[in-house]
């Protein structure tokens, strides 16, 4: 693997997302376990404090530092300074060699240590391209502080243009998805509309463990075995590896439990391990759980109510397409124990709803309109996609993220509609992040001549 100049912070983002890595060992060979992974510190000393892992058999409890090699910890002069007197687990990013010392306190305590690039479950390069997605608050844009030279009418027209771009890149992912299946039926469109909602409902922490829950899932096999909600909450939770683990013994977690013996024979697929779910920095509504039943009956309202033609007549016939979809999804029926309840045998406060407005509206932007507009474009629907585009370039959107935040502030813009906001998101992720300024209208004017040789300069600040 090529050693990339990656820095610290960097670093600190693929280790704070255990989706990146698995089967962590000490160099030494001891098995890896992260119970807590702790609070960062961005103060002198440790980058991490409060955590707790589990090397062998052996739990410890104190600090983890962040480094680029096994060197690192001599050079920076650890061994002497108190700060690190706490450090339990010492996680690098390369290996430089063999003759390298092991990284010691100033008691002389041997601290294990981790060499992450041995255990990462994907390339550098995808992994840059997930972090890009989700920029710190330092990220500064190549023309930042330049770019007031071309005038806000142009810069907004170049932002709407490409936010059509970005609709039209969700829509040809989908597409992609049809062309390998080749299914035109109506079931290939439920299993779409599945599976996008599910990736969506993931948010970035568990994005692709729902991907690859929903691959797991035979929706033919639910409607043609008629399962009810509680038989489909044992299906899912089942395959998603949360049955076989649980040692909770409330009624519903039972009734799950033993209607999942009788599923099981018949699942080819493999089912997942519990470990794969992200619990980790996330508030308990976002909890996977939470999010999986709530998935369990929308997969229902797919398949016994419909779900996509309800979708596709609110956009044709309907002056609110958005607050209808939301009405919805909002009165998607999933199983009452998910009202007082986050996780197996963990109480919350009782609430009617698992999903935000927010959510909805994330649901309704980047799954639902290009999924409605590329299946009006397969079914000759004109009317229908010139609805969808007049709504994604008209309507408001109320919502903001980092992302959106930096390009209004950077760029000296107010977006307000879906596709503006959309438009601003592709253009930092596709332009901005791959040091595209020649191919962006705004940088061309900027920049008499490429000015950004290394794209990973805009993210190693």
């Amino acid at each position: 693997m090529k050693k990339l100049n990656l820095n610290e912070n960097f670093i600190s983002k693929i280790w704070e997302n255990p989706s990146f890595y698995n089967n962590l060992c000490t160099i030494n060979g001891e098995k890896v376990e992260i119970i807590e992974y702790g609070n960062r510190n961005y103060d002198s000393g440790a980058d991490y404090y409060g955590a707790i892992v589990k090397i062998g058999e052996t739990f410890y409890t104190g600090d983890i530092e962040i480094h680029r090699t096994e060197k690192d910890w001599i050079s920076h002069k650890h061994k002497k300074d108190g700060k690190y007197d706490k450090v339990v687990l010492n996680v690098v990013m390369w290996e430089t060699g063999t003759d390298n010392k092991p990284a010691v306190s100033r008691k002389a305590r041997e601290i294990p240590t981790i060499v992450l690039s041995k255990f990462l479950s994907k390339s550098i390069h995808e992994i840059w391209k997930e972090i890009i997605n989700n920029p710190s608050e330092t990220f500064r844009l190549p023309c930042y502080q330049k770019n007031s030279v071309v005038p806000e009418v142009e810069k907004m027209d170049f932002i709407k243009k490409t936010g059509i771009k970005r609709l039209k890149y969700r829509a040809l992912r989908i597409r992609r998805m049809q062309e390998e299946q080749g299914i035109r039926n109506k079931s290939y469109w439920n299993k779409i509309l599945f599976t996008f909602i599910a990736e969506a409902l993931g948010f970035s922490k568990n994005k692709i463990q729902f991907l690859k829950f929903s691959e797991r899932i035979n929706l033919q096999f639910i409607e043609s075995a008629g399962l009810n909600l509680i038989q489909t909450d044992s299906l899912f939770f089942g395959i998603a590896g949360f049955l076989n683990e649980t040692n909770v013994i409330d009624e519903y977690t039972r009734t799950l439990k033993n209607e999942w013996e009788k599923l099981k024979p018949g699942m080819k697929k493999g089912i997942m391990d519990k470990s794969v779910w992200n619990f980790f920095r996330l508030r308990p509504q976002n909890f996977p759980t939470l999010r999986l039943a709530y998935l369990s009956g929308i997969c229902l309202e797919i398949l016994k109510n419909d779900l996509l033609k309800k979708i596709i007549d609110c956009f044709e016939s309907r002056r609110n397409p958005a607050g209808d979809i939301r009405s919805i999804f909002l009165s998607v029926k999933f199983s009452d124990y998910w009202k007082n309840h986050y996780d197996f045998g963990k109480v919350k406060n009782p609430s009617e709803y698992i999903i935000g407005n927010s959510r909805i509206n994330d649901i309704i932007i980047n799954v639902l309109l290009p999924v409605v507009l590329l299946y009006s474009g397969k079914s000759g629907g004109k009317d229908l996609v010139t609805k969808i585009t007049d709504y994604y370039l008209n309507s408001r959107d109320s919502s903001e993220n980092e992302i959106t935040r930096v390009m209004q502030s950077q760029l000296s813009v107010d977006l307000k509609t879906i596709s503006e906001k959309q438009g601003a998101i592709h253009l930092h992720n596709f332009y901005c992040m791959e040091g595209k300024c020649r191919d962006c209208y705004i940088g061309n004017i900027v920049f008499e001549e490429p000015l950004v040789k290394d794209c990973l300069k805009i993210i190693l600040y």
